[in-house]
Parts: structure tokens; sequence; C-alpha cells
């Protein structure tokens, strides 16, 4: 927003320079950017807030310089007019869209030059000087911030105005000599065959005023500010007037500023006041505001100052403020219709401060008590989660929370039901995720289209379904990991590294039992998915990604693992405490056991049986290898594992040992049908 000082010295008095004028402006939250010089004249770029419509005009800026330097202003009056009432000039047919529409026919006009001291004030602000009827409602715009435009009326084809949503089809060309296709979205001012301009934004080429025209159809409304803003931007138009009606405009100013405008063109241009319409659709009584009672101390408390009664008083009435005193310094005020952003005490307290300036308020450090604050538990829990991923060496992403359908059912999980956005941002944003498989597989794609092909990637974020918000854990990998340089071969990534990962990450977490049990998903391959249980219960899945889902999303690699952990569920069975344990000085016994079992035995059922006959002295289990071939049965394979065993208290005896792993032994054959090989 631009004003010109000259200008504004015609409705206040200014006793303090340019500069000094742009602090206190600064400080009173109309914050000025530029000051520059403009033919003579000292030209100022400010930047208003969208909560200040009202300041987007001179009147409005030399109302706010009345209540900063304290001094008294004088306001043009429009010039009293008398017209007939033209009825069936106007007609309103979308009245939620224009709730206030006024058209005065002014005949026989003369359009030809602009009064010099009128190009002078619009040409300062940078705007270009047209003829008269024109270059009036601009000055009447920056004057009173009421747009308002000006139809030739000979070219309304019937005579008449309508107010209307545009119709499929209906195109306008505006004057700056664009044509725009329109939609039932957009607002237009149309005559009886055709719209004539974009309601709110700019008027038509056919309609506008130039050197022939006799008379003319002066426009002055109130638009519905969301839908200017819509169209605005729809079109890819903005402009003056666009920039206010979309902020919104006073409602009053409707005839006040057109009667401006009308005293000015009869004085320049001539004419006949022919008649006008003032259409309503009876909404006025929506923009009356209730008061507000404040006190001096209340003021004061605020602030952390020590101002009057009569002071607060003074700021309020030069802003417009209707100011009633009530019992022991209350004030009872009553907002301008133009400030719909005063609704409550703070927001009248905040307008004295603003206008005393804040520099000008006492300034002092907050009183804070210290006091201890307990990290959240759900904060620490992902923390115990991130930490041994990223000692894994993965890498944490983030992720858009947002998908799309096309992405469920490209990754084989459109029987999910993920939560619908009714104002989506994109196309493709649609839909609240319902798993975290659609964001990484996108992550994959870009880093291996790019020549990464080793990944190792995790993110803690939410999914979205019947059950609400769930936080989840999600790890994805693939290509090799193996860099070691004394290595001639490199090993791929597998299902087990994928189970490491997940397994060492709730271990580290939770310290809970862990068991892997065969699942079935159906974006997962067949033989390489498990889901993960926590103390028996389901806590996620994880397996090898199938080849048809990557190749729906044109992952050339084969090779991609998953895995989707229920953080919800699993922080159930994370302990809120741990407690120390050191580590034992005695020495560890090693025992190793070669089996030949049935395939459909796992070794976790081999281990869970260890632990279970292990007297309190078993330590670990470590798995060495695996082996099928000609010396073991059809059915069957063989396995290697270490039993280690060791006392906290106490170095074991042999015989001590010997006893329980013999029982250890006798319990895989008895139980799990094993051979000792």
């Amino acid at each position: 927003m631009k004003f010109s000082l000259n200008w504004l010295r015609d409705y206040v008095t200014i006793g303090v320079s340019p500069e000094k004028l742009a602090h206190k402006l600064t400080m009173a939250g109309l914050e000025v950017e530029k000051i520059s010089n403009v033919d003579g004249d000292v030209v100022f770029e400010l930047e208003i807030t969208p909560n200040r419509p009202d300041c987007l005009n001179m009147l409005g800026l030399a109302r706010e310089v009345s209540a900063i330097l304290n001094v008294s202003r004088k306001t043009p009056k429009p010039r009293r007019l008398r017209a007939p009432s033209l009825a069936g000039l106007v007609r309103i047919l979308d009245k939620k869209g224009c709730l206030r529409y006024n058209g005065t026919l002014i005949r026989d006009v003369r359009v030809g030059e602009t009064p010099a001291w009128i190009k002078k004030r619009i040409t300062a602000l940078g705007m270009r000087s047209i003829n008269n009827v024109v270059d009036i409602t601009n000055f009447c715009l920056m004057e009173t911030g009421q747009p308002l435009h000006a139809f030739d009326y000979d070219k309304l084809e019937g005579g008449k105005i309508f107010v209307r949503r545009a119709q499929e089809g209906e195109a306008v060309t505006a004057i700056d000599g664009v044509e725009h296709g329109l939609d039932p979205a957009i607002l237009v001012i149309a005559d009886a065959r055709r719209p004539v301009a974009i309601a709110g934004v700019m008027g038509g080429k056919d309609t506008e005023v130039t050197a022939a025209t006799k008379n003319i159809l002066l426009e002055s409304a109130y638009f519905d500010p969301v839908l200017i803003r819509r169209a605005s931007r729809a079109l890819g138009v903005s402009s003056e007037s666009s920039y206010r009606f979309e902020r919104g405009v006073d409602y009053e100013t409707v005839k006040s500023g057109v009667d401006r405008a009308i005293g000015l063109i009869l004085d320049s241009a001539g004419g006949n006041l022919a008649g006008r319409a003032d259409e309503e659709t009876g909404t006025r009584g929506r923009f009356r505001r209730q008061a507000i009672p404040v006190t001096k101390d209340g003021v004061n408390g605020f602030l952390g100052a020590s101002l009057t009664t009569a002071r607060c008083k003074k700021i309020l009435q030069r802003l417009d403020c209707a100011v009633a005193a009530g019992k022991k310094d209350v004030l009872k005020v009553t907002p301008p219709a133009f400030r719909k952003d005063i609704k409550d005490a703070v927001d009248v307290v905040e307008e004295i401060a603003r206008v005393v300036g804040y520099d000008e308020l006492p300034a002092s450090l907050p009183s804070v008590a210290m006091t201890n604050v307990v990290p959240a538990a759900s904060r620490e829990f992902r923390s115990a989660i991130r930490v041994p991923l990223l000692a894994q060496g993965a890498n944490e992403i983030v992720t858009y929370a947002m998908i799309s359908e096309k992405d469920l059912i490209q990754t084989r999980q459109a029987h999910l039901r993920g939560v619908k956005i009714q104002n989506p941002l994109a196309r493709d944003q649609g839909l609240l995720r319902p798993s975290l498989l659609p964001s990484l597989l996108p992550v994959a794609v870009f880093n291996i289209n790019r020549g990464q092909k080793n990944l190792k990637l995790f993110e803690i974020g939410k999914i979205y379904g019947p059950r609400g918000e769930q936080e989840t854990l999600g790890i994805m990998m693939t290509g090799r990991f193996d860099e070691d340089w004394r290595r001639a071969s490199k090993s791929e990534a597998d299902f087990y590294d994928i189970k490491g990962a997940a397994e060492q990450t709730i271990a580290r977490a939770c310290h809970q039992e862990i068991r892997f049990e065969n699942s079935s998903q159906p974006f997962l391959e067949k033989g390489q998915s498990a889901c993960v249980l926590v103390q028996g219960v389901d806590a996620g899945f994880l397996g090898k990604i199938d080849e048809d889902v990557l190749v729906n999303w044109g992952i050339k690699q084969k090779s991609v693992f998953f895995a989707q952990i229920n953080l919800e569920e699993l922080r159930r069975f994370c302990p809120p405490r741990r407690s120390y344990r050191s580590v034992s000085q005695y020495p560890t016994i090693v025992r190793d056991v070669s089996l030949a079992v049935k395939t459909s035995v796992w070794f976790q059922q081999v281990c869970a049986m260890a632990f279970r006959m292990g007297g309190g002295i078993l330590n670990s289990v470590k798995f060495s290898e695996e082996y099928r071939g000609e010396k073991i049965p059809a059915g069957q394979r063989g396995i290697v594992f270490s039993l280690r065993y060791k006392a906290a208290d106490r170095t074991l005896r042999e015989e001590e040992v010997n006893e329980v792993h013999e029982n250890i032994l006798r319990a895989f054959v008895a139980e799990l049908g094993a051979v000792q090989r």
C-alpha cells in the first residue's frame, strides 16, 4: 500500500519529519518498508496486515496518524445528493455473493481531462491517468477504500445490471485486454445478454468509459470477500479493487464512497444525476458490534504502564470507537463496523498499546518460576526407537502423511481404508495414509533413479485408519551394505537383515520377548514375510515386497524389504523405568550343539526351549549356521549353534553346566523331535 504525504496533509496536520512519522507508524503495527520522493512528494510504502483493510486508504491512514500524533483530523464530507429511485435498474440474483449494490445513473457527462489536483494525487501513487471519470473512481478508491467502477450505460444491453454467477462457457474480455473464461464459481456483473465485468476484480472492455461516453452507471458494492479471493486466484488476476474486496470493505462506505465520487464527477464532468438503485440483501444487522468493557487497571496490568483513563478514552475515540464511561474507571468500548478484528478486551488493550507505541511502553523481563519439566514419555520412546536404527546405519526420513488412492492400489493395499480429505491440496494428496509403505516407496524410487541403490531408511510417523491415529515405525532396505574393501563379494540385503533390524530395535527399546511367525500379506512375497509378536501380541509385520508391487512403482531392483511396527502397541510393553544390571565378572562356558530338526521347527522355538530348561545359568544362544544337503534327511535341516553359560555371582562348576546342558539336549530330542549330530 502506497500513500502520499502531501495527500495525507489534506486531512491531518503532521508536525514531524517523514522519518519520524515512518517510525511511529511502524511502532503502531503499520510497517513502513520504503520512503521515496516522487515529483516533490514523499511516498511511503506500507506493509498492511490482512486484518487491517481499514488502512488501505488515505482516510484510514489519516485516522491512524491522528491517534498516533494526538491531533485532530478533517474528513471531506460528500455532497448531499437527491436522486430519484430507479426501480429495476439493479437485480441481485446471488444474494450470498453480493450483500449490497449501489448503482447510480448520471447522464450527459463530458469525459475529458482530469483536474490537475486529482491527477497529481493518483500519479504519485503509481496510477496512470485515463480520463476524468475513471481517475475520479481511482481517486475515491484510494481516499475512502471503496472500490468503484463506471460503465458506459449506453453499452449495457437492456439498460439493467444483474449480479449473478457466471454460466458455463461464458467469457469476458477485461479492461486489460485479456479474455477470461468463466465458471459458475465466479460472480459477475451482467447486462441482459452477457457478463460485462468480473465482480470485485476487473471491469469489462466492452463497457468501459471512453471519450465518446455520454451516460455512465457508477457501481459501488459489497461482495463476499471469500468469493472475490477465489475468483482472483482462479483467474490469476489481481487489482486494487480485488485486493480490498477480498480483505473486506466497510459496508457503510458503499454509499458514502460513491457519493464522494458523484460530487467530484458532477464538478469535473458535469452531467445530471438521473437516479440510483441501492439494493441490499437484508443482512445489515450482522455488522453491528457489542460494547466491550475495559478498565484502566486492566489496561495497565496488561501493558505494565500507568496510563490514565482520559488518555485511553482519547486514543479510542480518535480511532472512531464509541466510548461510554462507566463506574470505577470502566470504559464501554464499541468498535466501529470497519474494525471486525476488535472482539475482546485484549484487542482493545492492543489498540491502546500500539497507538502509544510499543517502544514507549516500559520493558521488563518476565518473572519465570523454575520448574522441573519431565520429558514426555512418548518423546523418550521415539528416541529409544530412533537411536538403535541410526546405530545400524539407517537414515531417518520424513514424508507427507497424504497419499492418493492410486498409491494404495499400486501398493496392493486397496483393502486398507484411508481417511478421505475434504479439501485436499492436490489430487495426489486426497487420503491420509493407512500405511507407511506408500510413503516410503516413492523415496526409494527417487533415490534409485538417481544412482543411490543401497538404501537403509526408516520413518517414525502416523498412519490413519478405523482405529484413529497410530504412531508407526517403517523400515525399508535394499541393495548392498557390506562395503568392506577386504571382501571381494558384497552381500545383498535379505530377509534376515530386515528381521534383524526390527528385532534389535524392539529389543533395545522394550527388553521384551520377541517372536516371528509366518504370515501372508498381499504386498509381500510368499515365504518371505512374517508377523512380529511381542509377548504374544501382534505388533507389526515385515518381509520382502512383492515383485509386482515394485513393477507398479517403477523400481527395477528386485529385492526390497519392508517392516512396519505399531509403536502404540509396542509402547505398552516398554518398562517405565530401567534398572542397571552389572556385567558378570565370572567366566563363560560355551557348549556347541549340532541338531537335525524338521523344517517346520523355527530356531526361536529352539531358543525358547533352551532358556526354559537353562536352569537360570544359560546366558545366550548364538546361531552359527544352517545346513541342507545329502547327509540331512528330506524334510529336515541341520542347525549349528552355541549355548553360553554364565552366573552373575559365582564361577560355574563343570558338572553343574553338564547337567543343565544334558537336560536341554534331552528336551530337544523329546519335544522337538530333533536328532543330535
